[in-house]
């Protein structure tokens, strides 16, 4: 009985091992994403920008073409395979959503998230599309949570409502009220860079985190409060087909200075030329180094969302600081950031104050605490003191100019940038002899 008994339950264990190993669930790709290095770099990179208080139009949002046509809503064909939750936890920070009014569930006319065959009218849309108001409840519960409290959406409407302004405003309201940024002027045609928000003034001064923009305008008289949120397109748009790479870059170093650069493909349109072309990792990276700034994937996934760092060298799973005694922040040849003991002597990464250009001291080096004296008095003339600043990267256009700085140099050591720890997991440079030698 006992030799019995000992056979059935190995049998049982094996069984079990068996079915572990035939069943073994694999891993959600989101779950396995934001355990990262990736992921780590990428939560750090947004929150510099924050501490930055970088323009809006300067920062970095990768995120979604037609975010609600996601085939996890039973859309066919489909843009996305995620829900906008999940789009928002693999990092997509714009979000696009083409809302008609049209039939929904009850047989009534109501806001829907769909893609309209026709501009003018509302084939495509199906009356188990996903409503506004859940879509805007995705968000809402998304962003509210304590772990998202730093971060900051673009949210790009495609008005097919057809006039039905007060519908809309009450629900995004009642959804998003609190969390909007909110314009002192109504003109929603002004896209003057002078009236972008900054990041750090909606995370800390507002809480109002979603800046809002759509392809259409309202006056005053036909909605009182449309032009207090919107911006109208306030970006230039192109497809990666007509994608010249990097250093030309398809635009003018000033209109990315002053607007939002977009680029988004539509893999699912009727006609093959509207397609756009394919993101690769290749010219993602080439459009990084533009400072292009505003990413519209189709099939958003978490490769395309690894493609986003341009900071902290994830392979070495920065910023690490070990033992909590590294403090300070140096960049390597590759363009890559680390941190390091604030006393290791180096060389530092100097910015010109009016034309932006790049130097790495070449007779000064020293602790990191030393930078902003070495690089104020650079290159030791009295007629130059002031013109170069101790600073960091804001962009990935000012990182690649700060590496190619760096290799022009002949310097294959690493290089301090005016980047240091404050409080809890925040980077930020150091900002006590700022505005000292601006003009006036």
């Amino acid at each position: 009985m006992k030799t019995i008994l000992t056979i059935f339950i190995s049998f049982l264990l094996l069984g079990e091992n068996l079915y572990a190993n035939r069943g073994a669930v694999r891993e959600n790709p989101i779950d396995v994403l934001e355990k990262s290095p990736e992921n780590k770099a990428l939560t750090a990179q947004r929150k510099v920008q924050v501490n930055m208080n970088l323009p809006l139009n300067r920062a970095l949002f990768f995120g979604t073409h037609d975010s609600y046509n996601s085939s996890a809503y039973r859309r066919n064909p489909s843009n996305q395979t995620y829900t906008i939750t999940d789009q928002l936890r693999l990092g997509a920070r714009y979000l696009e959503l083409e809302v008609h009014w049209t039939t929904g569930k009850s047989g009534n006319k109501e806001l829907l998230l769909c893609r309209g065959s026709n501009l003018n009218n509302h084939n495509g849309c199906y009356r188990y599309d996903l409503t506004f108001e859940a879509g805007l409840n995705e968000i809402s519960q998304w962003i509210q949570k304590p772990e998202n409290q730093n971060e900051v959406l673009i949210l790009y409407i495609k008005d097919r409502f057809e006039g039905h302004v007060s519908e809309f405003m009450r629900t995004l309201s009642s959804k998003l009220g609190t969390l909007l940024y909110r314009h002192q002027s109504r003109d929603c045609l002004n896209q003057s860079p002078m009236v972008m928000p900054k990041l750090e003034d909606m995370v800390k001064s507002t809480n109002h985190r979603i800046f809002l923009t759509s392809n259409n305008c309202y006056s005053p008289e036909l909605s009182d409060t449309w032009g207090y949120y919107f911006r109208k397109d306030p970006f230039v748009s192109f497809q990666p087909s007509g994608f010249r790479g990097y250093p030309d870059c398809n635009f003018s170093r000033e209109t990315y200075h002053n607007s939002l650069v977009r680029v988004y493909n539509d893999t699912i349109a009727r006609n093959a030329n509207d397609r756009g072309g394919s993101f690769t990792n290749s010219n993602i990276q080439s459009m990084l180094a533009c400072e292009v700034n505003l990413f519209g994937f189709d099939q958003f996934n978490a490769n395309f969302a690894k493609q986003a760092v341009w900071s902290w060298d994830s392979a070495t799973n920065q910023p690490l600081n070990r033992e909590d005694q590294e403090h300070c922040a140096r960049i390597s040849v590759n363009g890559r950031w680390s941190t390091h003991h604030c006393n290791m002597n180096l060389k530092f990464a100097c910015k010109e104050r009016n034309t932006g250009n790049w130097i790495i001291t070449s007779n000064r080096q020293g602790p990191w605490r030393d930078g902003s004296s070495a690089c104020l008095l650079y290159p030791q003339s009295p007629s130059d003191i002031g013109r170069y600043q101790f600073a960091a990267p804001a962009t990935p256009y000012e990182n690649k100019k700060l590496q190619d700085a760096l290799i022009s140099s002949g310097n294959s050591q690493t290089v301090w940038i005016n980047l240091t720890k404050k409080d809890g997991d925040n980077w930020a440079p150091d900002t006590t002899l700022e505005g000292y030698f601006s003009n006036p």
